[in-house]
Order: structure tokens, then sequence, then C-alpha cells
């Protein structure tokens, strides 16, 4: 009787061993630390799930993590672990890590020493065995992972998909070198009479981030037909999005006074007023001046942003900002003028 028992026992343990293993097994007893120190010690890869509890997509995806054929693969060749994105854990990694997460659910591959080799964002259409399975043996694959696009541009790959990808990836990565790069070959590659349909179109809504990109130029210089074609609110949407990215970013530092006059006439053509203009790019306009040795005028754009709301925070930041952008006496003597206001 005890032999049954015991053979009982051990047939439970083993059914509930097997159920186990069935499809990925994600890490639920500890931290990223945990997960890396874990690959490392096991020598296998990471596969973190960048995901968030009210994502439908994640959800669906649950079962086909749980299929067998895509535990086997990734069980075998990663730790895998679920990362929610609104936890203060995910933020600061991809913070380290300089990821963007564009939609969940997202996976990121690295090697055991925390690297980043492949990023695949999924879809509902997606949310299949063979994508899963496909996206892991990419991972796997030096010469077919997304860490391997860079040398695969400098080696003189230009197909127009790969050039989005390309693109796409640098912007999930926040490289926006490779991604100005990227789409740039990809716009000067196809015909312009090509930039006006609506996959195109997406990419200037979703990867380009470059107002020098020919299609963002083509579509300033045929404004009045991409209207017609996508609806005004959203083109100038678009356009904005691209404009005020381009301001943002350390480029912006090195932008010339004519520069600055073309971006604040595109603004123009899209409809914004002289005021939400300066609101826009003073900061960008005076730093300009002040290079250019025009610290007056920069003083009088800095100026126009001051109204009866503008508080002591607000002196501050301007007094600090002419301070570190000239040695001119009587920009100076305005930015202490201002820092008696900030007290």
């Amino acid at each position: 009787m005890k032999k049954i028992i015991l053979s009982c026992v051990l047939s439970t343990c083993f059914f509930a061993v097997s159920m186990g293993q069935k499809g990925v097994s994600f890490l639920t007893d500890g931290n990223l630390r945990t997960v890396f120190d874990r690959a490392k010690m096991q020598n296998k890869k990471v596969m973190l799930e960048a995901y968030s509890p009210t994502c439908h997509i994640c959800q669906a995806f649950k079962t086909t993590f749980a299929q067998a054929a895509v535990g086997d693969l990734y069980n075998k060749n990663f730790i895998s672990y679920q990362l929610d994105v609104n936890t203060p854990e995910a933020l600061a990694f991809l913070q380290k890590q300089r990821i963007m997460i564009p939609s969940t659910p997202t996976l990121l591959f690295f090697d055991n020493n925390v690297s980043p080799i492949h990023v695949a964002v999924m879809t509902e259409g997606g949310n299949t065995a063979t994508v899963l399975l496909d996206e892991a043996q990419k991972a796997l694959d030096p010469k077919r992972r997304t860490a391997s696009f860079k040398n695969a541009f400098l080696a003189g790959k230009r197909e127009p998909s790969f050039l989005v990808e390309y693109a796409f990836v640098a912007r999930i990565m926040r490289d926006t070198t490779d991604n100005i790069t990227a789409m740039r070959a990809y716009a000067n590659k196809i015909s312009p009479k090509d930039y006006l349909s609506h996959s195109n179109f997406a990419l200037l809504q979703k990867v380009i981030f470059d107002d020098e990109n020919p299609m963002f130029v083509y579509m300033m210089q045929h404004l009045s037909k991409f209207q017609a074609k996508f609806g005004k609110p959203l083109v100038k949407q678009v356009a904005e999005n691209i404009l005020l990215n381009s301001l943002y970013t350390s480029r912006a530092n090195f932008y010339s006074l004519s520069k600055i006059q073309t971006i604040k006439s595109h603004f123009t053509q899209l409809g914004l007023s002289p005021s939400d203009i300066n609101k826009r790019i003073f900061r960008e306009e005076a730093a300009a001046l002040f290079k250019a040795g025009k610290a007056n005028e920069a003083i009088k754009v800095l100026e126009s942003m001051i109204d009866a709301s503008t508080n002591k925070n607000g002196y501050g930041y301007l007094s600090n900002f002419v301070r570190s952008h000239t040695s001119d006496k009587n920009a100076l003597a305005k930015a202490a003028q201002w820092a008696a206001k900030a007290q």
C-alpha cells in the first residue's frame, strides 16, 4: 500500500513538473538582477517581455507563450522575465539602457552581460507561435538580430524594408543619429511620387524625427496635398511633432539663424500664431543669436517671454540661460536684473 501511495505521489510530482515546464518558464522568484545572474550562471541569454497588466494584447499572448514548442526553444536558450513597464524597476532599467517602449508587448533580448542584442515589437496580428519562435531564433543568430543592423547598413545593405526596420529599432534604442541616417537613406531610395502614400505617411508619424529628411521637406512643400489626403489636423500634428523633435535634441545647440528662421516659417505654414511659435523656439533662437554675436536681439527674444505670469523661477531660468550663453556685458547686466527678481 505504501508503495502504491509513493508511486502515486511520484507520478503526481512528475506530472506537475511536466505541466510547469510546458510553455515559457518566466522567472517569478526574483528581480532583474536575479535574471541576469541566473543567465550568467547557466550561460544563457535573457528575454524580457515588456508588458502592462492592462494591455489586452499582452493578455492574449499568454496562451501563445504557453505552447510547448515556444517553451522548448525559450527555456533552452533564455532566462525569461516579465517586465511590467509601470514599475519603478522597469522605468529605472529602461532609462539606464536608453530603451523606449513604443507599445506593449515588446520583447527585449540581452546577452548575460546586459547588452541588448535584439528587440521585437509584438502586434495582435503577430500573436502566433511561429512569430515568437522566429524572434527567438533571430536573437540567437548574430547575423539576424537587430544589433547587427548598423554593421549591415555600413556594409551597404539598402533594401527599403530593412532601412525602415533599422530606423524603427534605432528609435526604440534612442539612437537619433542612426534613426536619421536610416530614414534619409530610405527617403533617397524611394521615388518622391511615393512620399504621399499611406505607408510613408505612417513613417512620418511614427519613425521620422528629422525636419531635414527629404520626406518631411516634401510634405512641407506640398502641404495642401497632404492635408487633402490625411486631414489638416493630423498633418499639423505630425509636422509639428517632427519640428519639435528636431528642436529638442542636442543638434539644436548648433542651429544657425537661417535654420531657426526655416523652422519658424514651417510653424507659420502650419497656422501657429507668432506667440505660439516664440514659446516653442525662443531658447534655440536666443542661443543662435548669442552665438552670432547679436546679444541685444537675443535679449529681446527672451524679454518677449516675460509677462505678468512670470514668477521667480521664470526669472531665474532666464538669468541662468543668459549667463550660460554669453559674456556680453549688457546681456549679463540684464541677467543680473532678472536674478534679482528671482530672489
